[in-house]
């Protein structure tokens, strides 16, 4: 009787556990003088993001982290990301150009990704709604970096856009 009480017990806590309570992927941006380039990670749950990989029509045969040397993949990822993480310098939105992603062992997808050369405008405006539709609760946030100073914003699917004054 134990036994079947600790099995019934063991497969109602598995049902009964999200995988997470939580959405947040962050990103941060600097602008790197030299190169003129801003130089962008994202952080995001890899699961996450295959859920709404799959979600959106990608058709994923392995998992993201086993994924790393596949080139076709990595354009698929540079796709996706784009559609959720956009940068617009003034009134010219700016291509990013995915240079590469890992993996961390606690499931955490680190994305690289940096712009062509870039003057600055007097704003930045980011639209950084990524895994939003999927996950309702989802927050991002990013911190901006330009001459050693930071500067934040908050996203939520009701104010999926923010601008930045320079």
């Amino acid at each position: 009787m134990k036994k079947l009480i600790a099995v019934f017990a063991f497969f109602f806590v598995l049902f009964s556990v999200n995988a997470h309570e939580y959405y947040f992927a962050f990103g941060e941006v600097e602008y790197n003088a030299s190169t003129k380039k801003l130089e962008i990670t994202l952080e995001m749950s890899a699961h996450d993001v295959e859920f709404d990989m799959k979600r959106s029509g990608t058709n994923l045969d392995k998992h993201i982290e086993d994924q790393v040397k596949n080139q076709a993949f990595k354009k698929n990822l540079e796709t996706y990301l784009a559609q959720g993480f956009k940068i617009s310098n003034g009134d010219l939105a700016l291509s990013l150009t995915l240079i590469g992603f890992d993996v961390s062992p606690n499931g955490m997808l680190y994305a690289y990704l940096e712009s062509a050369p870039v003057k600055l405008d007097t704003k930045l405006t980011f639209c950084f709604n990524l895994l939003m539709e999927s996950f309702p609760d989802q927050q991002n946030k990013i911190t901006f970096i330009r001459n050693n100073e930071k500067q934040t914003a908050v996203f939520l699917p009701a104010k999926p856009t923010e601008v930045i004054t320079l």
